[in-house]
């Protein structure tokens, strides 16, 4: 193991002597196919431990954190791992035929709810199915109308306004954002490259849609001559003149391949853009923060045009400070701003405003959240040097919509005038409400049926109608219509028409096919977790099917119903079962339930993932051995946390990890990694924190003590929010610590590709292709005909 080589640590972090598992049938062995070489370096790093002083941590691959486009040797190991896992995946049978089903459940028309611009014209993307990147249609409300009053009628419907595949030629080019100006003459939008999260802004007006791009020039044909540059983690907020918009920059990095570098994420500014002008004129709204380094900014222009919202958060937790400052003064460098809550102690999110009295979601006093009003007084607005100076804020906050102890508040949107959609999460099912704004009443419930996720709810208030799109695990999207127009009731808030707008169909997955359901198992501790299973609609459950085990855990993100191709063809392909498993440390039952599986009690995480998969075997789901545990990010790191700890009595098979972060030490260092102290602690400055994490760190935590299933481990090389250092490191540990191990340990990268955002639909098949033809070689899954 890592540690092995200091006796002080080896005490301190004993790897226990567990249950030997068993191989799994397949013809590959360590001793026929040795893994590629990796340097093992004599460099060290000592931290302060609350248990034992100090205590020495080995880095024998640390040169792996050198990216691969600024170190040879680094590019050389990876090109050997990626010929290694090309190899392996060359002998699996299923491959092809895996890409040709992908191919044609991925083959589905996939459409957002259309949304209204101030142009008069609908907006929405639209993929017909296997093409690279989405493309943004718009159409008239005509147009509109017909295709709902004939589903047979030819999608897309309208014209193309935003062909994003003439960006490149392989796919690697993706829309990251974008933001009308109120008139809806002017369209800005954010362009990435290799799934970066560094992205350029653009601009074009609207009469001039963007259909072509030639060669050596950036943002499409056509488009106005503003350029903008350094930009992460940013909104585009415009003000209701149309003269410009604000949005977050950090200062120019020196790396000239975006992505591939380490360097923390730290001291972003808040800028406006003036239209026509170069960046460099650009108006230092905010400045970097000179205590808090990590400070994010962001705003929001109120939907009357008189109010600049700003938040500012230090890291990944829902906890920010808000500021306002009032735009009758216009932008400036010297605006006026008061606080609405100067220290990081809750949420609050902008649903509306009448004047200076506001409509805010939050979570302050109300783990679940609620809705609350309030007044702002625009006298106490003043001049400040920085606006983190600001003191105090609002003391009073009203109920609008009190919080629900049994359902979590999760959105809230006004439409015509005075009705509020509002959607709860109850049992990680969600269901759609209407509401009084004015009175905070109860009015009527939509699309009762649904059992699944409201993905999407478009509409501002000054329309009568919204779209409102919903997904489940079987079903990849239903649009629906709700509208107030020609609704004549004596009644504030009348009862609100529904009309089904379109449903999409994918030919390989019906889903009366299957079935989904919710189940509830103890965790190690006792607590109730729910989880949801989908499976073919006559598959025996007399425990010889497959499992697939999907979960995240952290940051407060719910995983709730979806309909995944790709997972979807893996149940189709395997007769298997899909779970997923609501871990906690996610946003399933509120602030509680996050609380619950971060910082010191990350490991209850790792515990609800266990459960399940003993759980799924008990119970007759799925084939000891056979379960398949899958996360990316967190739950990716969640992955290599759970194949470190797992036993012959959990049934695990193989284990997917998805860019994940798996050393818990040394993560605040890179990028953005600083954030995520809010979920991990900071153990490079916290000691109890370095002791926590050292307990399961899947880097730290690699033990020669047993059999490991089958790990894949999976990256990208322009992944700069979580490094493929990560993987890169575990890889090498993995496969130094378990060279003689019965199943392989495989390192998949993937080039020109990032964290996610943005991955080109082929991209997406292929990988999914061949991690699924790994799983199925190794653990002798046969594929239904």
């Amino acid at each position: 193991m890592l540690l092995g080589r200091v006796t002080r640590l080896t005490r301190v972090f004993p790897a226990a002597r567990l249950p030997r598992m068993t191989a799994s049938a397949h013809t590959w062995t360590p001793s026929a196919f040795p893994y590629p070489a990796a340097r093992r370096s004599d460099a060290s790093t000592t931290y302060a431990s609350a248990q034992h002083g100090q205590v020495t941590v080995p880095e024998p691959y640390d040169w792996l954190e050198v990216p691969p486009s600024q170190s040879a040797e680094t590019a050389a190991w990876t090109r050997a791992q990626a010929d290694y896992t090309a190899k392996f995946v060359a002998d699996c049978p299923d491959k092809t035929e895996l890409l040709r089903r992908l191919q044609q459940n991925w083959d589905f028309e996939r459409t957002s709810a259309p949304s209204l611009k101030p142009d008069g014209r609908y907006y929405y993307s639209y993929n017909a199915g296997l093409a690279p990147q989405s493309q943004i249609f718009r159409a008239t409300r005509a147009q509109i109308d017909a295709a709902q009053c004939d589903p047979a009628t030819k999608k897309p419907v309208g014209e193309l306004f935003f062909d994003t595949n003439v960006l490149s030629e392989d796919g690697t080019v993706a829309l990251k954002w974008t933001s009308f100006s109120h008139t809806g003459r002017y369209v800005a939008y954010g362009i990435s490259r290799s799934g970066s999260d560094w992205f350029k802004i653009f601009l074009r007006s609207t009469d001039s849609p963007m259909l072509s791009c030639s060669s050596g020039t950036e943002g499409g044909d056509d488009r106005l001559p503003d350029v903008l540059e350094h930009i992460k983690f940013s909104g585009i907020t415009w003000t209701h003149d149309d003269q410009g918009f604000f949005y977050q920059r950090f200062p120019a990095t020196e790396h000239e391949d975006k992505g591939t570098e380490m360097d923390a994420n730290q001291d972003a500014q808040l800028y406006y853009h003036r239209l026509g002008t170069p960046q460099s004129e650009d108006i230092l709204v905010v400045d970097k923060d000179p205590v808090t380094r990590s400070s994010m900014w962001h705003c929001e222009v109120t939907d009357d045009g008189a109010w600049c919202i700003l938040s500012n958060s230090k890291d990944t937790d829902n906890k920010q400070r808000y500021y306002i400052a009032s735009l009758h003064e216009g932008v400036s460098s010297q605006m006026k701003w008061q606080a609405i809550s100067s220290k990081f102690e809750y949420m609050l999110e902008y649903i509306a405003n009448d004047g200076p009295r506001f409509y805010m979601l939050t979570n302050k006093d109300a783990p679940n959240y609620r809705i609350v009003a309030f007044d702002i007084d625009p006298s106490a607005c003043e001049p400040v040097e920085h606006v983190s100076q600001l003191t105090g804020g609002v003391s009073q906050y009203r109920d609008l919509v009190p919080e629900d102890k049994n359902a979590i508040l999760t959105t809230a949107t006004v439409i015509d005038n005075n009705k509020m959609l509002v959607v709860y999460s109850r049992d990680v099912k969600d269901e759609l409400w209407v509401y009084d704004l004015a009175s905070g009443v109860q009015v009527q419930r939509l699309l009762p049926e649904l059992v699944g996720t409201i993905g999407q709810i478009t509409g501002r208030r000054e329309h009568k109608e919204s779209f409102v799109s919903s997904v489940s695990f079987a079903n990849p999207g239903r649009i629906d219509r709700v509208s107030w127009e020609g609704v004549e009731s004596d009644r504030a808030v009348p009862p609100a028409s529904v009309a089904e707008f379109s449903t999409t169909h994918v030919a390989g997955i019906k889903a009366e096919d299957y079935v989904s359901t919710q189940t509830f198992f103890a965790s190690k501790d006792g607590t109730r977790i729910p989880m949801f299973l989908t499976y073919p609609k006559d598959l025996p459950l007399d425990g010889s099917a497959p499992a697939l085990v999907y979960f995240y855990g952290g940051f407060n993100i719910p995983i709730t119903p979806t309909f995944s191709p790709s997972m979807m063809t893996w149940v189709a392909s395997y007769r298997g079962v899909l779970a997923f498993v609501n871990a906690r440390g996610g946003g399933e039952y509120g602030d509680k339930w996050h609380d619950a599986g971060r910082l010191f009690h990350k490991q209850n995480v790792f515990d609800d993932v266990l459960g399940a998969c003993r759980w799924l075997h008990e119970h007759k789901y799925a084939k000891k051995g056979h379960i398949t545990i899958a996360g990316g990010s967190n739950g990716g790191m969640g992955v290599g946390a759970v194949v470190n700890q797992c036993t012959e009595e959990h049934g695990i098979g193989a284990a997917l990890a998805d860019v994940g972060v798996h050393d818990m030490i040394k993560f605040p260092l890179w990028t953005i990694g600083r954030a995520w102290t809010a979920d991990y602690g900071n153990p490079q400055e916290d000691s109890k924190a370095f002791d926590y994490n050292m307990t399961y760190s899947p880097l730290h935590t690699v033990r020669a003590t047993k059999t490991y299933p089958t790990v894949v481990l999976a990256c990208a090389d322009h992944d700069d929010r979580v490094v493929p250092a990560h993987s890169f490191k575990l890889a090498a540990e993995m496969q130094h610590t378990l060279a003689s191990n019965a199943n392989p340990i495989l390192l998949r990268v993937d080039l020109q590709a990032g964290h996610g955002e943005g991955k080109s639909t082929q991209k997406r098949m292929e990988e999914a292709a061949e991690k699924y033809a790994i799983v199925a070689r190794v653990l002798g899954l046969r594929m239904a005909a």
